[in-house]
C-alpha cells in the first residue's frame, strides 16, 4: 500500500467525520453493492466511500455532471 492509500484507508469509515445519506440504488446495484462488500468483509458504506472518491479524483465535476446528465439522470427530490 503507498502513502496515499494508506492515508485515505484511516479516513474512511471515521465516526466523527461521517455523514449519513440515504439514496436509492436499483435493485442490480443493490445485489452487487452487497455482494462485494460481503465477499470481501467490508461494508457497504465503505465500498461506496471508495469508490467515489476514485471515481471523484478520477473524473472532473463537469465532464462527470455532463456524463450524468446524458444518461438520464434527475434531481429525485420528494413531493
Amino acid at each position: 500500500m503507498n502513502g496515499s492509500e494508506a492515508a485515505l484507508s484511516q479516513r474512511i469509515g471515521e465516526p466523527q467525520n461521517a455523514q449519513r445519506f440515504t439514496v436509492n440504488l436499483s435493485a442490480e446495484i443493490g445485489a452487487e453493492l452487497r455482494d462485494i462488500a460481503t465477499t470481501h468483509r467490508v461494508s457497504e458504506s465503505s465500498v461506496v466511500e471508495i469508490a467515489l472518491r476514485h471515481l471523484f479524483r478520477r473524473v472532473s465535476a463537469p465532464a462527470l455532471g455532463t456524463f450524468l446528465r446524458e444518461r438520464g439522470a434527475c434531481l429525485r427530490r420528494r413531493a
